[in-house]
């Protein structure tokens, strides 16, 4: 059997005293989709920040490949799509600026891209289909247009680990499915993808597994087994989501 590509052990993260994560816990294994599933305010993002080490843990470790976050991300392993809210719309930079800042950790110290980074950031452009906006500067895009933009940097970063912060906020339908093909192409590549979504609708349709968390992980494992309504409602407070009626 792999081991697991995301590994997190009881992890604990805190926020000036106040807990944001409580020893959490969850494994998974390469070639898969996994669903981040919670309310606003119940560690998802806080999670994510742990894996890509923009926070600390105060207990509990996280191994990314089998690696220590920061040896992970020196060796490009993980990559991060962030959520709308999180990025500089008026930052002057065209749309092929985004998606190079992938390669920035192959440049040189002059920061100079080569060939092979210009080729790489070409076909990520053409796999999300942004090839004709490369030029474009991203406060001019559309909602999805800005999603597969940063969907392009990832892939640039050539990461074998992907996670995406609701990265179908904010998108047509057309959009998410496009998006959602992409995302099972590269699961047959092999690569390992968490994805953080409210669009509880569409979740039992491309994720292998769903990761459930309330300040914790409360539960994660295949989707047929763990995406119930008794699940769903420990998750989400009590209150059953729109979503789910069984």
């Amino acid at each position: 059997m792999n081991p697991a590509s995301i590994d997190v052990e009881n992890v604990t993260v805190r926020y000036h005293g106040n807990v944001a994560l409580h020893q959490a816990s969850v494994k998974l294994a390469p070639g898969s989709i996994n669903g981040l599933v919670g309310m606003n305010g119940s560690g998802k993002s806080t999670l994510f920040k742990a894996m890509m080490g923009f926070v600390k843990p105060q207990a509990g470790r996280i191994l990314i490949n089998g690696l220590p976050v920061r040896q992970a991300q020196k060796r490009h392993q993980i990559a991060y799509v962030p959520q709308a809210e999180e990025v500089d719309w008026q930052f002057p930079v065209s749309v092929a600026d985004v998606v190079m800042m992938g390669r920035h950790g192959y440049l040189n110290w002059l920061r100079i891209p080569k060939k092979q980074d210009d080729q790489r950031v070409k076909a990520s452009l053409e796999r999300v289909q942004m090839g004709e906006f490369r030029d474009r500067q991203i406060g001019e895009l559309s909602g999805g247009q800005r999603k597969r933009t940063f969907l392009a940097r990832a892939l640039a970063q050539d990461s074998s680990i992907l996670l995406l912060d609701e990265p179908f906020t904010g998108v047509d339908v057309r959009t998410e499915k496009a998006m959602i093909d992409l995302l099972l192409e590269l699961r047959q590549q092999g690569y390992t993808i968490l994805i953080s979504t409210h669009d509880l609708s569409s979740i039992e349709t491309f994720c292998d597994q769903v990761v459930l968390v309330n300040k914790t992980v409360l539960a994660y494992g295949s989707t047929a087994d763990v995406f119930t309504e008794e699940n769903l409602t420990r998750t989400f407070g009590g209150i059953l989501p729109h979503r789910i009626k069984k």
